[in-house]
């Protein structure tokens, strides 16, 4: 079918022997386009001869089992999978593609039998793609170049693709690669089913990459790797972590069936990279402990704070208090993406992997032994633009349980900062614990300047304040009530009186 005719056989004398005596017995009967798999059991000058079982013999044209250097790449006693090009006379002609340069009739037979042809892809136009397939013109439209669209189709040109001839019009074919495609990933997605299972491990070529994920083609079956999934270590983009064409290896963590508004069942698989690489934090927990100093990349900024990269993987959190001795409205005051600083470890949570840092100068972190944290550390702002006040060293310390007279100093959104003991202490009082209805206006239920009494609740290990203005006065109600019990007591000890004179009294008490 594809030598020219009187084509030299002499290489092997006994080939046309052997294919016409294996002609004639019987065999199961072959029609274009079917599909084989047959063993080479000879290799003549032009063609070799395939055993295809029960179902006879073949023969394919060499050309098509050599690589673009002209290597052979099959040898005898090696299973070729290929297609019926022809089967009249008892001869039967399989091809694996139809190579370029078969010639019109073979094209001829190629489409009517759908089998795939080779081309060589000349130039892109703007519908497609401009194939020579040996002298016969045709063309791939940009739909028909691949599974998913092709922002460049200029990549293709040169290379020698697979196609499927979808219409013969004249001289020219119209050509389809996304056809071959769809074919092959159905018969690998028939094998891959029977390994895919929520806990597998597969290999899978990155075919598609977008801010949200990366879409990995497992062999016929597509899943997504969410952006969250790339790497133990924080991803914006997944751009950042891979890119198309990336081989990888996958673990697969979810598997839906997800109904669309179509009534069409669309099978969604979730898949994970981070999945099987080591922990950052398991890998790094010895090498850190409470009071280490050590450098770190600020990755990223919040109101709150700065998270600090210490080990790839691995972050822990400047508060926004913890970055400097004067008061910071916001972290970018202090500090930018990108910098690498100087902190030491505060605490470390294990069960909930957080690391908390405060920042330190050079200075500090050339002295021997942990650094004692500043105390006067301010937190937002201050009223009329003032630095916090910084605590006296002398001032008496409080402790939790203890009432205290307080001003309010500053007012934020989520509380107030007050002072106490002549400006010496101060602390924060949240707003759960102000008494006042959610959502009101602190700079107007509680104005900078402001005085009354607030209960000290607790104390953090850098000395930090937190007070109720709500746990004050219930104290301060249950002192009252126990002073009139033993007013009672010793009325009713000593006879006179009535409970209307204690009341006034003690109305006439609080007047005064």
């Amino acid at each position: 079918m594809f030598a020219q005719p009187g084509a030299d056989e002499n290489g092997d004398a006994n080939f046309a022997a052997l294919f016409a005596e294996a002609g004639s017995g019987k065999r199961q009967r072959l029609s274009a386009g079917s599909k084989v798999t047959g063993k080479v059991a000879h290799l003549g000058a032009e063609v070799a001869l395939l055993d295809l079982g029960g179902k006879g013999e073949g023969i394919i044209d060499l050309r098509e089992l050599r690589n673009d250097a002209g290597e052979l790449t099959a040898h005898l006693g090696d299973s070729i999978d290929g297609f019926v090009l022809s089967a009249q006379d008892g001869n039967v002609v399989i091809t694996r593609s139809v190579p370029k340069g078969a010639g019109r009739e073979a094209l001829s037979a190629a489409f009517a039998a759908g089998l795939p042809v080779e081309g060589v892809v000349s130039a892109q136009n703007k519908g497609g793609l401009e194939v020579d397939l040996g002298g016969q013109r045709a063309f791939c439209p940009t739909s028909q170049i691949d599974i998913r669209f092709v922002d460049d189709p200029a990549i293709f040109v040169g290379q020698k693709l697979k196609f499927r001839i979808m219409e013969l019009r004249g001289g020219n074919a119209v050509l389809s690669r996304r056809a071959v495609l769809e074919e092959e990933r159905k018969g690998q997605a028939e094998a891959l089913r029977a390994q895919l299972h929520v806990g597998a491990n597969l290999e899978g070529v990155i075919t598609s990459v977008r801010d949200f994920g990366a879409f990995v083609d497992l062999g016929g079956i597509e899943g997504l790797v969410h952006v969250s999934e790339l790497s133990h270590a924080r991803v914006a983009h997944a751009q950042e972590a891979v890119k198309v064409g990336q081989k990888v290896r996958v673990q697969v963590l979810r598997i839906e069936q997800d109904k669309e508004k179509s009534g069409k069942t669309v099978e969604k698989i979730a898949l994970s990279l981070k999945a099987l690489e080591q922990d950052p934090w398991d890998a790094h927990r010895g090498e850190i402990s409470e009071g280490q100093k050590l450098q770190g990349k600020i990755m990223r900024l919040q109101p709150f704070g700065a998270f600090v990269e210490m080990f790839p993987g691995v972050d822990g959190l400047v508060h926004v208090s913890a970055l400097s001795d004067r008061h910071v409205a916001h972290p970018r005051d202090v500090v930018k993406e990108g910098e690498t600083i100087w902190v030491q470890i505060e605490q470390i949570d294990d069960s909930a992997r957080r690391v908390a840092l405060r920042r330190i100068t050079d200075e500090e972190a050339a002295q021997e032994g942990p650094v004692a944290p500043r105390a006067h550390a301010g937190r937002g702002n201050h009223e009329g633009g003032k630095e916090p006040r910084e605590q006296k060293p002398s001032a008496p310390r409080a402790k939790p349980g203890d009432v205290v007279e307080c001003t309010v100093e500053r007012v934020e959104v989520f509380g107030v900062f007050v002072t106490w003991a002549s400006g010496a202490l101060r602390g924060l009082i949240p707003n759960q614990e102000l008494g006042t209805p959610r959502g009101s206006d602190n700079k107007k239920t509680n104005p900078v300047g402001s005085t009354f009494k607030a209960q000290i609740l607790d104390i953090d290990e850098r000395g930090r304040y937190r007070l109720s203005k709500t746990s004050a006065e219930a104290a301060l109600d249950r002192a009252d009530y126990q002073e009139y019990q033993s007013k009672m007591k010793k009325a009713a000890g000593k006879g006179f009186g009535t409970l209307g004179d204690l009341l006034r009294a003690k109305l006439a008490q609080k007047d005064e």
